[in-house]
């Protein structure tokens, strides 16, 4: 099974992306840092058993899901390399610092937007076309259990998550199979 991750290079996407390469999937991961991706697939290299060659087997990408046209060419460079994913895993994200939404300046505002609810729209438009065409493929969507209540001093965090679980039914009306983790 080939599974394509955003924001693979740390926390619960790295975490993914090492169990579910141990487990003998190949994984497609995105990230905004080339050297954390360079380290990740040296530690699945490290790792390996298997005698399938892990630069050929998995694929590692620099990636900012805020960019269209960046997910554009990952969408591209992705059906070249490894073919219509079965599953897509929109992990990439990111959370404000606490403070009240009046206090929180104009440019941490906007890369939780963005990554957050951009990044996965940017994800769904380049790659729910290929997985209708297949016919088949999952969508996971990462979120947070805050989309379903308020929290004052991430109030763009929370409004991020809250639109994305909206944004997400609605664009999963499709053969797409899609779910929300949170």
């Amino acid at each position: 099974m080939t599974v394509l991750i955003t924001g693979v290079s740390r926390g619960l996407g790295k975490a993914l992306a090492l169990e579910l390469a141990k487990r003998g999937h190949s994984v497609i991961g995105c990230s905004r840092s080339q050297d954390k991706l360079k380290s990740l697939q040296s530690q699945l290299s490290n790792s390996s058993s298997s005698s399938e060659d892990d630069d050929s087997k998995h694929l590692f990408l620099n990636v900012d899901v805020v960019s269209s046209s960046s997910v554009e060419e990952l969408a591209r460079l992705v059906m070249d390399k490894k073919g219509v994913p079965d599953i897509i895993v929109n992990n990439a994200g990111t959370i404000n610092k606490n403070n009240r939404l009046w206090e929180v300046p104009e440019e941490e505002f906007n890369a939780v937007i963005d990554t957050n609810l951009k990044g996965i729209a940017n994800m769904l438009r380049h790659f729910i076309p290929l997985m209708i065409d297949k016919e088949q493929g999952i969508i996971v969507n990462m979120s947070s259990g805050w989309g379903r209540s308020a929290a004052a001093q991430v109030a763009p965090y929370w409004s991020a998550a809250h639109w994305t679980s909206v944004l997400f039914h609605a664009a999963c009306k499709t053969t797409v199979r899609c779910c929300a983790a949170s």
